[in-house]
């Protein structure tokens, strides 16, 4: 396990940090250590895989040791070249955003209450359901309150003059407490998986994208497995690549780190907006507090996580400078990641597109009109992150096809079916679970931080910032509660990362509002609601380190058993070409896991209740999954012999104890196959020449 980390971390460093960091230099803000850091891991990952890919096409190979070495050298160099040109970006400017006046006593009266249920429903005092209706109404009064200012005067809440502290002292208790916070979320991602899943990564989607990788190491391309972006593939087939390392293997080692970057991106995006305070508070309820990055982890999601989570936050920071400044940096910025949520995941690059159809339908027409400098750069960052990301989408949707598919009424390709399979297909939660998901204590200081901001607008640059947060928020609020939006449980998921935002600003302001008060009324109810706050929030966090450090919640998301793993072993020890047939899944692994284990590409079977939900189909369609099944239940059919034939299927894999697919049928045809490996739980047949003949 050491050597394993020994390995790949610092060659996760090399690939995914290095390369980028003369490019945050010169694009980027550089006066905080973190911001630039954060920077340089968005650029990296966003060009690294992008030079990968192009010479991938070139070359027609898989990632090759000289193409991964070219791919750092090429980012690298190319950023210190432009950083030579064109120098650092500016210092940081203050916050964009004004921050909102302090609490009066009204509203920190009705917060207090909010928060004092929520503690008692993390502790089990009351039950949740009860109290949902108060709690919510209590969170919407109290920051309706602030909002409109009552009671502020009696308090004595007021906030002079808006600055922007840059001293020593404040600069070493920024970095000291965000140095803290990276560490909790650590101490959150890791002792799980190291105690209960090593040296597996935990999740079910580990296998998909570990055979996706593994396809790009070899082939340079998975067209054939699944309609899926290529840049978190071509990531990982670099870092494999240069450490040696298994794809398994190496999302083992470097898969908990992951959870850091939504800290990061929310921490660059809050201080960018309301302050470094604020972005140390959206750091730790987005790493800490929330549950949706860390489900992302936990049930293997990287490409999700990285795009939806990270680039996508990244690129709403880039648009808030953009906002600020008009820039060509930020619009350079904007472009680069925006695009690059289109190369890492479908869903995220569907919340991109709500969000940038929104702005433009809201926000361009009226700075062209008001604002002709800022409209134009606005329109000029969306149209070239619209060229990059139709780069990026062409071959992955094979976007002619869909474009004269959608004109003619004819066939879409895979793109466009892919769409039609996945609309309406998956219903919402109830509105129990998003708390859950998302907790308690960010959802209802969240609800608070968002009306308490509307009391910051001031500037035209501070509209359009708060009105993009709003809307996204909103728009993945929205798709959360409907089956039309294909994929409400991820919709909820994300959703947590805006809350999180606006419950940082919620945070700060009550704990703010302790120093600034002076009746005795108002220093007691302040105290109070601090310590409820600090109260529910820390209970939250208690509850979530309690679960991390557990075994995984889904037992399908935890290692597979030993005797499967036995399998694993022995079909990558006796992999010599062609491709293996597995039951749907063996034990907690399911086909794809056999695939990842063995280190082969096809052939993929789904289960029954699979094939008619008709979701997730891989590009080759429906059939030779239907064919698949046939095979596994028919081992001597005619048909059968033809599909191992026409597939290469070298080994048949089957779980005995799968319903509906009797291994003893394959074992009592010795004329057919030959066991090659048994124990207890899972078979492994060869199929003999002579069954070939047709």
């Amino acid at each position: 396990m050491l050597f394993d980390f020994i390995r790949a971390v610092p060659v996760a460093v090399l690939v995914g940090v290095v390369p980028g960091w003369f490019w945050a230099g010169c694009l980027g803000r550089t006066g905080d250590i973190a911001v630039r850091l954060t920077y340089s891991v968005a650029f990296s990952v966003t060009l690294v895989p992008a030079v990968t890919l192009l010479q991938v096409r070139l070359l027609g190979t898989g990632v090759t040791w000289a193409i991964a070495i070219v791919s750092i050298f090429v980012v690298l160099v190319a950023g210190l070249i432009v950083y030579l040109k064109f120098g650092s970006a500016k210092e940081p400017e203050a916050p964009v955003i004004s921050r909102p006046a302090l609490l009066g006593l009204p509203a920190l009266v009705l917060l207090a209450g909010m928060l004092a249920l929520v503690a008692a429903m993390l502790v089990g005092a009351v039950p949740a359901d009860e109290v949902v209706l108060p709690v919510a109404a209590l969170a919407f009064l109290g920051g309706l309150l602030s909002l409109l200012g009552v009671g502020r005067g009696a308090t004595s809440l007021s906030y002079g003059s808006r600055q922007e502290t840059t001293g020593l002292r404040n600069s070493l208790a920024r970095h000291v407490l965000l140095i803290s916070v990276l560490a909790l979320v650590l101490l959150r991602s890791y002792p799980g998986p190291l105690r209960y899943d090593w040296p597996f990564p935990r999740g079910v989607d580990k296998y998909e994208h570990a055979v996706m990788t593994s396809m790009m190491l070899a082939r340079g391309s998975f067209d054939s497995f699944m309609l899926y972006p290529p840049g978190f593939h071509l990531l990982a087939a670099v870092i494999c690549r240069l450490s040696g390392l298994e794809p398994l293997t190496a999302f083992a080692t470097l898969a908990p780190a992951l959870l850091l970057l939504p800290a990061l991106s929310c921490y660059v995006l809050a201080s960018r907006i309301w302050g470094w305070e604020c972005g140390v508070a959206a750091a730790f309820f987005a790493g800490v507090v929330a549950g949706g990055s860390f489900q992302h982890v936990s049930q293997a999601r990287y490409p999700n996580l990285i795009g939806a989570q990270f680039l996508l936050v990244m690129a709403v920071a880039a648009l808030v400078g953009l906002y600020a400044s008009s820039s060509w940096r930020s619009v350079i910025s904007l472009a680069l990641f925006g695009s690059a949520v289109v190369f890492y995941h479908q869903v995220s690059t569907f919340y991109l597109a709500l969000i940038l159809v929104l702005v433009a339908a809201l926000f361009l027409p009226y700075l062209l009109l008001r604002d002709r400098k800022r409209g134009v750069v606005l329109f000029s960052s969306l149209v070239l992150l619209g060229v990059f990301s139709v780069l990026y989408a062409w071959d992955t949707y094979d976007l002619p096809r869909l474009f004269s598919g959608l004109l003619e009424g004819t066939r879409t390709g895979p793109g466009g079916e892919a769409v039609v399979m996945a609309m309406g297909t998956k219903q919402p939660f109830p509105f129990a679970h998003l708390l859950k998901t998302t907790s308690e204590p960010v959802v209802w200081l969240g609800l608070s931080g968002a009306l308490i901001s509307l009391s910051g607008w001031r500037s035209r640059t501070e509209t359009l910032a708060l009105s993009t947060l709003l809307a996204w928020a909103l728009l993945l609020f929205a798709g959360s509660r409907t089956v039309y939006s294909a994929f409400p449980d991820r919709f909820e998921r994300d959703l947590s990362i805006p809350l999180s935002l606006f419950a940082a600003l919620a945070f700060v302001t009550i704990l703010r509002s302790l120093v600034r008060v002076r009746t005795p009324a108002a220093v007691f109810m302040t105290s109070a609601a601090v310590l409820l706050t600090v109260a529910a929030v820390g209970l939250q966090t208690l509850q979530n380190y309690k679960v991390a450090v557990g075994p995984s919640q889904r037992n399908i998301d935890g290692p597979p058993p030993q005797q499967v793993v036995a399998a694993g072993r022995w079909l990558h020890e006796h992999n010599h070409g062609g491709n293996i047939l597995s039951t749907p899944y063996v034990s907690r692994a399911s086909a794809r896991g056999m695939l990842a284990m063995g280190g082969y590409f096809g052939v993929q079977s789904y289960t029954e209740k699979r094939l008619r939900k008709h979701r997730d189909i891989p590009p080759t369609g429906v059939k030779p999954l239907e064919e698949a099944q046939q095979a596994l239940c028919h081992p001597g059919d005619r048909q059968t012999r033809r599909f191992i034939v026409e597939h290469d299927i070298r080994y048949v894999v089957l779980y005995k104890h799968y319903p509906g697919i009797s291994w003893r049928s394959f074992e009592s045809r010795p004329d057919l196959y030959r066991t090659a490996f048994e124990n207890s739980e899972v078979i492994i047949l060869a199929p003999r020449k002579r069954s070939a003949r047709l």
